[in-house]
Formats: C-alpha cells, structure tokens, sequence
C-alpha cells in the first residue's frame, strides 16, 4: 500500500496531541487525549494513542498502513517499553502502521525547539529533562530519570516539595500554618489518615496538578516563594548540565516554561533563546525526515 500519510503525536505526563498530514495534499487532522506517558501508566497511555489514531483516521479516512507515524513519548527511550507499545499496538488494538518510530518526548520536543537545528533544549512540564543536538546531528538526553528518582524542575517536584512542607506542618503543629498548606490541605486532607490516603495513589500527574496553586501565590505567600525559589535553582542545574562546554543555544519549552523562565536569574534569562516549535513539531520534522530518506532510497536504487 501506498505511503500517503505522516503521522505525529506528542504524548506526555497530562495529555496527547496528533496531527495526521496527507503528503499529496497537504490537509492536516488532528486529536486530542488524556496522559500518554508509558512510564507512569502504560495502559492509560495506550487508550490515549488508540483513540487519537482512530479520531484521526476517522477523519481522514487513512489506513494504517498508508501512515508513517512518529511519537514522541514520556518513556519512550526505553527500547523495552517502545517495543512493548509496538506489539500492543498490533496486538490489541489491530493498528499497524506502514512505519512507526517511538522515542522519547524529549528527543522530540528537542527537534521542536530549533526546528531541527542544532539547541541545547529543556523540557519542562509534568516532569524535566533536557537534550543536546549538535550540528553533527547527535542526539544526547540529561536528566529526566523519572520522577522517584529525578525530574526537578518539572511540576510533579514542585507540587512534591510542597507537599513535603504541608506533611512537615502537620508533623510540628497537627495543622496547616500558612496560606499555600491550607489550601494543599483542602485537596489532600489535613491529618494523617487522609493524607496518607492520597499519598498512596497519588501519581506524578497528580503533584503537578499543584503547580498552578504554587505559581498563583507567588509574592503572596512566604512558603509559596521559598518553594519557587528551589524550583528556578533546579532548573538552573539542568540548563547547565544540558548546555554542558558547548556553545549551543539554550531553549526552554513546556507547559511551565514561561512561569519558570520569569523566575531565573536575570543574566541566564537573558542568554536564552526563543523557542520555535514544540514536541509535536518536532515529531512532525522526524516524521518528514524519514519519507525523505525512503524517498532517496527507492530515486538510487
């Protein structure tokens, strides 16, 4: 069957984005979906991809194996886990494409960012991670580890260290004490039975559900700002060990980065550069990308 379609999908902590293109015409369709990232909850992600690929292909009318896909995914440079969305893909949900190609939503937010061009990138939303693409066309992930272990500067660590000072007020004083605990302690609870409750199913999603409580009491609330103040530090680390002795460009991308970026030191925010696309973007450069080097290999043969 005849290649005819490039499809993209950004999949991530809180939602999924696909656009599907039709090569000969142009005319692009696309779909929305909850969290994607086969890290934190490969089934979930899973019904995410399924329903996005079939909104899609019902719009389009496209066939799977007519479609190129490409999907920048939260875990995705896992080879074990990629393989494992291939095969379920297959498997369970009857799409196999004519191609498709999964890495890390990083790896696609860093081709977004430049639009392909050579960028130091950070990545800030659920979770953190920064990449590297350098003018020789290498490719390298820093940090993002995941987020027992990594991820600071991301929403899911900055909802954890409030958290972690709504529990250290419960500890000292058996109550919330100031503005940004108090209202925690209305979603989570306000003694242990309750909290310890959210504490056991509460997912990455979940912290950084927080970060728009956090960031709306900056300059209103003592503990709000000290909890701000770490997060601007964390993701200064990570625009230094991403950028590393190279001279890249430093672009920061995200749900959190322009609240972020206004909290940075002034001369690193002045060194940073304007970001030019997002994961999905990227997805769609990888994606068109490979139909030109299929197309090269059947014009040499």
């Amino acid at each position: 069957m005849t290649l005819e379609y490039i499809l993209a999908i950004d999949g991530g902590g809180t939602k999924t984005v696909a656009k599907l293109i039709h090569l000969p015409s142009g005319q692009e369709y696309s779909a929305h979906a909850g969290e994607a990232s086969i890290y934190n909850d490969f089934n979930a992600a899973i019904n995410s991809l399924q329903y996005v690929i079939n909104t899609v292909c019902e719009q389009s009318g496209a066939r799977h194996k007519q479609i190129l896909a490409v999907m920048g995914l939260a875990g995705g440079s896992s080879k074990s886990l990629a393989e494992r969305v291939t095969a379920t893909l297959q498997l369970g949900c009857d799409i196999e494409f004519a191609q498709l190609m999964i890495v890390s939503d990083a790896i696609t937010s860093l081709y977004g960012a430049n639009l392909g061009q050579p960028v130091a990138m950070l990545a800030l939303g659920t979770g953190a991670v920064g990449a590297r693409l350098t003018a020789q066309g290498d490719t390298k992930l820093i940090g993002g580890w995941g987020f027992l272990v990594d991820d600071f500067g991301g929403g899911a660590r900055l909802g954890l260290s409030a958290v972690q000072r709504l529990l250290d007020e419960i500890d000292r004083f058996n109550e919330p004490k100031n503005q940004l605990t108090k209202q925690l302690s209305e979603q989570i609870g306000r003694d242990r039975e309750h909290i310890s409750g959210w504490l056991l199913n509460a997912k990455a999603v979940d912290y950084a559900r927080f970060s728009p409580l956090i960031f709306g009491l900056k300059n209103q609330c003592d503990l709000a700002d000290a909890v701000l103040n770490e997060h601007a530090r964390q993701v200064e680390r990570l625009i230094e060990k991403c950028r590393g002795d190279s001279q890249l460009p430093v672009i920061i991308i995200g749900g959190l980065a322009d609240v972020t970026i206004a909290l940075l030191d002034e001369q690193i925010q002045q060194n940073l550069s304007p970001r030019r696309g997002d994961s999905l973007v990227g997805a769609v450069i990888l994606a068109t990308d490979r139909v030109k080097q299929i197309d090269h290999k059947r014009i040499t043969r």
